[in-house]
């Protein structure tokens, strides 16, 4: 596919879901939504799962290829398209709603763009939204997505620490438990509020598949831990002194 033909996908796209949540927009849940995520930028008002239908639909629709190579290079460039070109916030959540295919999960060609959306997302919404993605990088590319994430614990941007910290969330039985143990131990003293959640989420989740490492963890790290983490780790811990 030529260059110019792609850019025509990602305009087509891109115009299809501003019309198509604008024909569902309630100006009302809008201002609700913005005020919600403390954000200037705007909202449809579309509730989530009802846009994230429609931007799966249009991109079934309007871009799916023959092949999964060229059905991965198109939605990256028509994913890149709407996140650059957004006017509302419903436009980088399609843009993160239509790289959840089996052609771009775990593809190492993502993570430019993933990277991307992590520096200029900038908000707990946007960097939640794309965890999967790096979850699944990490199943397929191990050492060098871990190094990466090592990385980023350590990063001025506190966005790609929040990355780092949380990227393995649904992996339960998968999860690198040194690399988790490291990436929390990089920030346990973090000041920022982001951060400090992101920890107590992390180890909150990975409870849910080996409770006692969690109970283990905490205890050998209450001390350096901010209350925010333990009290978010601990919450469906039973009986826990942490709690």
């Amino acid at each position: 596919m030529t260059p110019a033909a792609s850019e025509l996908i990602s305009e087509q796209f891109f115009r299809r879901a501003t019309e198509e949540h604008l024909a569902v927009a309630d100006p009302a849940r809008a201002l609700k939504m913005q005020a919600y995520l403390k954000s200037e930028i705007p909202h449809f008002g579309v509730p989530r799962a009802q846009s994230r239908k429609i931007n799966v639909t249009l991109a079934a629709e309007i871009l799916n290829a023959d092949n999964r190579s060229e059905d991965a290079a198109t939605r990256l460039e028509t994913s890149r398209y709407a996140w650059d070109h957004f006017t509302h916030r419903d436009h980088r959540y399609a843009a993160q709603d239509i790289l959840d295919v089996r052609s771009i999960r775990g593809n190492i060609d993502v993570l430019p763009l993933l990277t991307h959306m992590v520096d200029t997302g900038q908000w707990w919404d946007l960097i939640d939204g794309i965890q999967r993605q790096y979850a699944a990088l990490l199943v397929n590319h191990r050492q060098e997505i871990a190094e990466l994430l090592l990385t980023w614990a350590t990063h001025e941007n506190k966005w790609r620490r929040r990355t780092a910290i949380i990227a393995q969330l649904n992996l339960k039985a998968e999860t690198d438990t040194t690399l988790l143990t490291t990436v929390i131990e990089r920030n346990a003293s973090h000041p920022d509020f982001f951060v400090r959640k992101a920890i107590g989420w992390a180890l909150r989740e990975y409870a849910k598949t080996d409770e006692q490492w969690v109970r283990d963890f905490l205890g050998t790290h209450s001390g350096d831990l901010s209350s925010l983490s333990i009290r978010e780790a601990s919450k469906h811990l039973l009986n826990s002194k942490h709690e």
